[in-house]
């Protein structure tokens, strides 16, 4: 195989947040070690910190105040200004012409469909016809989930043999459990105490990530119960901690008791995989789909309604009350190779053959 000559890689906003922009650093940064050049072709960028070497970011600045908008007109235009005779991985829903690669951490239309959102809006179509214009335009494409490989053969009519399964990696030099000595005090200036079951919810999203449900759940149990939400976004009830927007999530992951997530929709959600490595387990709602690739003690499973999740908080308490709830071996828990190097080599294999 020829060595990759360099890499245009289109994705909107460069910036350090959770889900698919923390995994767009990765790659970045991966093909950046490996002395591949990077074209990045953005909306926005705020690089955390020195960016990386031999990496170009070409800003495509946004026109008006309507995200929906800008969004489109990205996904229209952005493709214009890739670097001939390198090839393209396509992670935002671009159109205009053949990719290489495409990335998808999950569906519109699947999204809309679990929201229960039974008409789409004007806007909402212009995202399906972009994306069903990126899978079709694709030569290769990487899904991130069964869940979502499923989906695009379904509701796009995408032929499933240029459709390929890779469950996204963790950054384990970063998520891991080399702080569990910090955890009482991380706990301290948390203002948690030992006898509070801290949940952690990592969410930018609310209502899409299940709060409600949640707090429903957590009405029901004792004030031992401590839900801390890390985003932007403020949560209000007795027993929410708001901690706002971190950077320092293995300090977060590693004081937590537990990470929950109820979302109606969810392709993977990486804080599953994130959460087991610095040896804290999650509760994920079977609407997740890395639920499909991790097991117990790392991972619990609930359906998705307030009954059942009441019952696997009664489960928790009791770990807790025997302290028997820490995840001592995270690699027997995630079933998939979720180191990043792993996950590169099988994308560069994708782009190359």
């Amino acid at each position: 195989m020829k060595e990759l000559p360099g890499i245009n890689l289109i994705w909107h906003s460069i910036r350090p947040q959770g889900g698919m922009d923390r995994h767009v650093l990765d790659l970045i940064n991966g093909f950046s070690l490996r002395g591949v050049p990077v074209r990045v072709i953005a909306r926005t960028v705020a690089w955390p910190g020195s960016q990386p070497d031999n990496v170009e970011f070409v800003v495509l600045p946004d026109r008006t105040p309507f995200q929906r908008f800008n969004n489109n007109r990205f996904d229209h235009k952005a493709y214009g200004y890739i670097k001939d005779g390198w090839p393209v991985i396509g992670i935002s829903r671009v159109t205009g012409g053949p990719v290489d690669l495409s990335v998808s951490g999950g569906t519109h239309l699947a999204h809309l469909i679990d929201k229960g959102k039974k008409k789409p809006g004007y806007f909402d179509k212009q995202v399906i016809a972009n994306e069903k214009a990126l899978y079709t335009n694709s030569r290769a494409i990487v899904t991130h989930s069964r869940r979502v490989h499923d989906e695009i053969v379904r509701d796009y009519q995408i032929d499933p043999a240029k459709i390929h399964v890779l469950y996204p990696p963790v950054d384990t030099g970063f998520f891991n459990m080399t702080l569990q000595r910090e955890r009482d005090r991380i706990r301290e200036s948390l203002g948690v105490g030992k006898d509070q079951f801290l949940l952690l919810f990592p969410s930018n999203n609310h209502e899409l990530k299940g709060a409600d449900l949640i707090l429903k759940a957590l009405e029901k149990q004792d004030t031992s119960f401590v839900l801390a939400v890390a985003g932007k976004k403020e949560l209000k009830h007795p027993k929410v901690l708001n901690l706002g927007f971190r950077q320092d999530m293995p300090a977060l992951y590693t004081a937590a008791d537990a990470t929950i997530l109820a979302s109606k929709y969810e392709a993977f959600g990486l804080v599953g995989p994130e959460s087991i490595s610095c040896g804290t387990p999650v509760l994920f709602s079977d609407t997740i789909g890395a639920a499909e690739v991790l097991s117990e003690p790392g991972c619990y499973r609930f359906k998705r309604s307030v009954e059942d999740l009441g019952e696997l908080l009664d489960r928790m308490r009791e770990r807790f009350r025997t302290g028997t709830l820490r995840v001592e071996s995270p690699a027997k828990c995630i079933h998939y190779p979720y180191r990043f190097d792993e996950y590169l080599d099988e994308l560069i294999s994708l782009i190359q053959s």
